[in-house]
Order: structure tokens, then C-alpha cells, then sequence
């Protein structure tokens, strides 16, 4: 991870030192912003979907473990236990969905800064020739 920052800032430096300005407004977003980000452009349906998902099957979750510890009978509790394995389950999945959404962004924002470089290398290579 420290070669990456150095990296980084190598190429924070050449670019001040060739005068483009706006670099630093591509910083790296924050958790809260990578959320919320979920919920902007065409998978947004899809964020509003399994977010409430992972409500419902949360709550359902907790209703089960407590009908769970509530209980003596045996076929009871193989059943609310296999209902709290899949509630629990379906929340996994639905938080997983969110975390390789927000790896996807973060993979685009990537490469987007890369094509930025590009961009402005093909400018400054025409320049001088």
C-alpha cells in the first residue's frame, strides 16, 4: 500500500509541475460517499432494492434468532434455526452485492484517472512534436 501512495504522489507531482490543475479534486471519496454513490445513475433501482431487502431480512433475522432461544421443541427449533440461516444469509448476500458495486465504481473512477493521464500525455506529446 506504501508504493501505491508513492506512486500516487509521484504523479500528483508531475502534474503540478506541468501545471494541470484540478488534480486534487479526484481524491478518493469516503465510505458515506461511496454509499450514497450506489444510489445515483442507472443501478439505482437496484441499490433502492436490496437495501430495503437488507432491511427486511435483517429484522427477520433478529425475529428469528429470538424465536430460536425462545424455544424448547426440537422441530421448532431446527425450523427457526434454518430460518435465521437464510435471513442471515440473505443479508451476506444482499451486503456483498453492495460492496462489489462500490469496488466496480471505484475500479471506474480508476480508470478514468488513467485515461486523464493519457489524455493529457498524447497532448503534451503533440505539442512538442
Amino acid at each position: 500500500m506504501t508504493q501505491m501512495r508513492d506512486v500516487d504522489e509521484l504523479i500528483r507531482q508531475a502534474f503540478e509541475a506541468e501545471g494541470v490543475a484540478g488534480f486534487d479534486r479526484l481524491g478518493e471519496p469516503g465510505l458515506p460517499d461511496m454509499v450514497t454513490e450506489l444510489f445515483r445513475g442507472r443501478l439505482r433501482w437496484y441499490g433502492a432494492m436490496f437495501m430495503a431487502m437488507i432491511v427486511v431480512f435483517a429484522a427477520l433475522a433478529v425475529y428469528c434468532g429470538v424465536r430460536f432461544l425462545s424455544t424448547n421443541d426440537v422441530p421448532a427449533l431446527i425450523r427457526w434455526g434454518a430460518g435465521l440461516f437464510v435471513c442471515l444469509f440473505a443479508v451476506m448476500g444482499g451486503k456483498n452485492w453492495y460492496w462489489m458495486q462500490m469496488e466496480r465504481l471505484a475500479m471506474t473512477r480508476e480508470i478514468k484517472r488513467v485515461e486523464l493521464l493519457v489524455a493529457h500525455l498524447a497532448t503534451e506529446f503533440r505539442a512538442r512534436a
